[in-house]
């Protein structure tokens, strides 16, 4: 119930076109919410699903789900990306913030950290992907030390979640992360005006930063993928221009997440009728990039829940245009990238076999050129499912050992009453 946050039962159907969650809460009445803009894609997504990777659990949930998460034994998929929030302060307040972060509370101590990533290692088995948040997480003066940590202890697809500002003033930061072993930075980067920045972060003359953030990246040596928070009506027109703006300084991608009613936001910017979707979003790059990437492109990920994200991998031409690999290679090969991500071979493979007259403009070297381009469609108390929960593989790995899916470690009421209250956060 987006009021009380107590759990209910709820419908998904049709209507004019649209796909919408109806609910009914026994105290606070009905909810209804658009989930997905566009009913022919919405049934098409389910063809794309595979059996889940059930985790090692690593905690009992008597209440049953979704409460006590750590992961439990209804869990369907394991951790393909851990987030570890290491402090709740930041540099920004950005009127949208789905972490809404507190300046007060403590931070955990290296020996806490590396207590909770070695949980981590046992609960998986082996290391995953990791995301080191916060908070602003470059406002600690040891993140090197966290980094140098997680590297120790055999992570080795580690990122920093941040939104550039420390990054662009701190003339060393970017070579430290890099030379700690972070491979890149997931950055914050919503917009190429002025007007919307200010609007989604409170403060001016950001992009300025964000440049000098990605340069100082790139520098290091660290890779760079943008991420993106869509609203509709404040930077929607702007998805194209982010990607080509990527695409020129050759990042690694760009992640467009739809804005969820989650955290902090101003209550002007969200309608639950009239929100914005995967389909909307793919249709407007589609059309401001004059059909350069289409809706066709775009494959469910079939990791979590098909109806997750959705993502397109291309490759950079010499000449700088993009190429979807979804018009060279099998779709199944393609998604076997989501199923082992950084393993090329078998997309090389397939490549290596047209490459000729038609396709002579293709790098020599592909790794350095693959380019992504993702949907996330997160979840908010209005669009919450159960079914979708239990198959996410993006968790936050609080201090005390526990692995929660993203979407529902952040829901909060429409009053800003936090689902987890007993989670305990940096």
């Amino acid at each position: 119930c987006p009021e009380c946050l107590r759990i209910v039962p709820a419908e998904v159907y049709a209507e004019n076109g649209k796909v919408l969650m109806h609910k009914t809460c026994p105290v606070h009445g009905a909810f209804k919410s658009l989930l997905w803009s566009d009913q022919r894609s919405y049934s098409g997504l389910f063809k794309y699903e595979t059996p889940g990777s059930p985790p090692n659990p690593t905690f009992h949930s008597q209440q049953g789900c979704p409460y006590n998460c750590g992961l439990c034994r209804e869990h369907k998929q394991h951790t393909c990306l851990a987030i570890l929030e290491v402090t709740g302060r930041c540099n920004l307040t950005c009127p949208v913030c789905i972490a809404n972060p507190s300046r007060v509370k403590p931070e955990p101590e290296l020996n806490h950290i590396e207590d909770t990533l070695k949980k981590l290692l046992k609960s998986e088995g082996a290391p995953t992907a990791l995301q080191i948040s916060g908070g602003e997480p470059t406002l600690r003066k040891d993140l090197p030390e966290i980094v140098g940590l997680a590297k120790s202890l055999g992570f080795k697809r580690i990122e920093i979640d941040t939104n550039g500002v420390e990054l662009a003033r701190n003339k060393t930061l970017a070579e430290n992360l890099a030379a700690s072993g972070a491979g890149g930075i997931y950055l914050q980067f919503d917009s190429i005006t002025e007007e919307a920045n200010i609007c989604l972060r409170g403060k001016a003359q950001l992009f300025s930063l964000k440049e000098k953030a990605i340069r100082a990246a790139l520098r290091a040596g660290l890779e760079v993928v943008l991420a993106a928070t869509i609203v509709k009506g404040v930077n929607d027109d702007q998805v194209w221009d982010i990607i080509r703006y990527a695409v020129k300084r050759k990042l690694r991608g760009v992640n467009f997440q739809t804005f969820a009613a989650s955290g902090r936001y101003p209550p002007i910017l969200f309608n639950p009728m009239n929100r914005i979707t995967i389909p909307q979003i793919l249709r407007e790059i589609q059309v401001q990039s004059g059909g350069v990437l289409k809706v066709a492109d775009f494959i469910p990920i079939p990791c979590p829940d098909v109806r997750c994200s959705v993502l397109a991998y291309t490759i950079i031409a010499e000449d700088g245009r993009l190429i979807s690999l979804s018009r060279l290679v099998d779709a199944e090969k393609i998604i076997g990238l989501h199923r082992m991500p950084g393993d090329y071979s078998h997309v090389l493979e397939a490549l290596a076999q047209i490459r000729g007259s038609c396709f002579r403009l293709l790098p020599d070297s592909f790794d350095e050129n693959f380019f992504s381009v993702s949907c996330h469609s997160l979840q908010d108390v209005w669009t919450v499912d159960l079914k979708r929960v239990k198959r996410c593989c993006i968790h936050e790995l609080t201090i005390d050992g526990r692995l929660v899916p993203f979407c529902l470690y952040h829901l909060t009421s429409v009053n800003g009453e936090p689902f987890y209250k007993h989670i305990v956060r940096a």
